[in-house]
């Protein structure tokens, strides 16, 4: 086994969790969809953090190619960012004590701070990656550092109204719709 099989595997791992955490919640969203209150910057958070997942899972294989060498820090570096993206599925939904809130509105009232700043931290995360571990430079990463400034004033912002959350999602799907239509990389074989 070649040192990046046996590191995809651990992160293929966690990326399942991740979307099996996602496809399971809105399956049970959609089943008890009569009793539940839905709110549109949540749902479209979620379509985020699900295509957040593929795409990392896309990106992942890109490491076959550009990690010479296979260090515990560069391994450790990798799985961050998936082990924040699990996180991220894990509470979009409302779990443990809060596991039978209904008003999905007002669980991202409640939440969307500790999201946001987890998406900052994929954000930071992603950047340190380009630059550290693909060698990338740095302004590379204008997209991510975009998507940072934009956080982090939604962060710094007492209480957005709820059309600029819906506004913010809609620009992060549009983002990743046009990553995928711009993005050119296939999968080959590793070295």
């Amino acid at each position: 086994m070649e040192p990046f099989e046996y590191v995809v595997v651990l992160t293929s791992l966690i990326l399942g969790l991740g979307i099996a955490q996602i496809l399971t919640n809105v399956a049970d969203m959609l089943s008890h969809l009569r009793h539940i209150k839905l709110s549109l910057p949540h749902s479209l958070l979620v379509v985020c953090i699900f295509f957040l997942h593929i795409q990392e899972w896309w990106i992942n294989y890109q490491y076959s190619h550009t990690v010479q060498q296979w260090t515990l820090y560069i391994v450790l570096s990798i799985l961050t960012y998936p082990i924040l993206l699990f996180m991220l599925a894990r509470m979009l939904f409302p779990t443990g004590i809060r596991g039978d809130e209904t008003d999905l509105e007002a669980y991202f009232d409640d939440q969307w701070r500790w999201l946001y700043g987890l998406v900052l931290g994929t954000v930071f995360i992603s950047i340190w990656q380009n630059s550290y571990i693909q060698g990338l430079e740095l302004m590379s990463s204008w997209p991510q550092f975009t998507f940072g400034a934009v956080f982090t004033a939604f962060l710094l912002i007492k209480q957005p109204p709820q059309w600029a959350h819906t506004l913010l999602q809609v620009l992060f799907i549009l983002s990743m719709v046009a990553y995928i239509i711009l993005e050119d990389t296939v999968l080959m074989a590793p070295k």
